[in-house]
């Protein structure tokens, strides 16, 4: 399966024209507040995804882009250390610059999102621009081909985790750019699905649906599964119990058939 996580992508109108493939697949809206005044951002919305523990409300606010240090506890019992302890094959797919890291691990403040974070501290690697088993997130020559590429990585584990951020950039910085982004997801996607893969795609807070702001939104995010599911979780903190369930059921299914 593969877990695409998009930051920055809400539910909107907008999506209609700018995202089409995304309404093809009837995503479920889940409630991303946390129910915490303000604008919701990265770091605790990532951490509540992963943990399964509202982080916003923990710390009394929303927080980001990267968790602080009072979140790290919370990451270090996440979906990755929890796939790990379970024995299952899971892995982190993004690739990151040597010198981007060196930048990120280096200062007085770990400069990491949530879910790189959380790889680490369940002992995961990092992986290099370059390793056969890392994608890059995003800017894709052939986001098509690189899609049959994340669907090949997951039939050979059981959760892939790949961060999309170059949504939530174009969002911020260059929003001329965001039409081209979402045709490039659209492609990745296209390219996955055409392979027969199992997605799950869902995201920490809206910002690229409303083009004309800056801004993050407090609109719910989407979540697509194309698996089978006894039930959909509400909103982001129920994305942690959800997936340990789906998870399990899909290789006790898998483990029936062999």
């Amino acid at each position: 399966m593969l877990f695409l996580f998009v930051d920055g992508l809400g539910l909107g109108e907008a999506l209609e024209d700018l995202f089409p493939l995304l309404l093809e697949l009837s995503p479920r809206a889940l409630e991303a507040t946390l129910g915490v005044e303000g604008l919701p951002q990265s770091g605790t919305g990532q951490t509540a995804l992963l943990t399964g523990v509202n982080a916003a409300r923990l710390l009394g606010h929303h927080q980001g882009p990267f968790p602080s240090p009072r979140l790290r506890p919370l990451l270090r019992q996440s979906l990755y250390a929890w796939a790990k302890e379970a024995g299952l094959r899971v892995l982190h797919a993004n690739a990151y610059r040597p010198e981007y890291l060196k930048r990120a691990t280096g200062g007085r403040r770990l400069m990491l999102s949530a879910f790189a974070q959380a790889a680490l501290l369940a002992g995961l690697p990092l992986l290099p621009l370059g390793h056969p088993k890392a994608l890059t997130p995003g800017f894709w020559e052939d986001p098509y081909g690189a899609g049959a590429q994340a669907a090949a990585l997951a039939r050979s584990f059981d959760l892939v985790v790949l961060e999309y951020w170059a949504l939530d950039l174009a969002a911020h910085r260059h929003p001329d750019t965001l039409p081209e982004r979402f045709r490039e997801l659209s492609q990745f996607l296209k390219g996955f699905l055409e392979e027969g893969g199992t997605l799950l795609l869902t995201s920490d807070h809206g910002n690229a649906e409303e083009p004309w702001h800056p801004k993050h939104t407090r609109n719910p995010v989407p979540l697509v599964y194309t698996g089978e599911t006894p039930f959909w979780p509400q909103d982001l903190v129920g994305v942690f119990s959800w997936l340990q369930v789906i998870i399990t059921s899909k290789l006790t299914k898998s483990d029936r058939n062999t």
